[in-house]
């Protein structure tokens, strides 16, 4: 998708998520930190040290429950150095829908999401207070 002044937009979009993660190329350890942000497709890590070019890429992570460990297949899209320390390291995940990785993907994306609006709403809330129609309920205040 493309924006309407000719930036690219993600057509999934991502979550903001902070779950260890290590970062594998061919079974060995290349970066280990923090996710950023993460949808099915791909994700943001941040990690210490600038991981070298690597080949057959595997993203190892928990799910946000603390749920066993998950591999997912990625490709490395781009490293940019972290305006904060470290560096930004982004990957598209190259497993096929139907993987059984991909479908436990699609789950700890959903928890995360869910977590997110949840929190969300719950900022929106204390910030900015009751809804007047939440305060009655669906219908408004009580007649009379």
């Amino acid at each position: 998708m493309e924006r309407l002044d000719g930036a690219a937009r993600r057509a999934v979009a991502r979550i903001p998520a902070s779950l260890p993660y290590r970062l594998l190329a061919a079974g060995r350890p290349v970066a280990a930190g923090t996710l950023l942000d993460i949808s099915v497709r791909g994700a943001a890590l941040l990690a210490d040290r600038r991981p070298a070019a690597a080949h057959d890429l595997v993203l190892e992570l928990r799910g946000p429950d603390g749920s066993a460990a998950l591999a997912v297949p990625a490709e490395l899209v781009t490293v940019d150095p972290d305006p904060f320390g470290g560096w930004v390291i982004r990957l598209r995940f190259c497993a096929s829908p139907e993987s059984a990785a991909c479908r436990e993907l699609a789950r700890v994306v959903a928890v995360l999401r869910s977590r997110f609006h949840a929190r969300q709403s719950a900022l929106a809330r204390e910030r900015l207070g009751l809804h007047p129609g939440e305060a009655y309920g669906r219908y408004g205040p009580p007649a009379g």
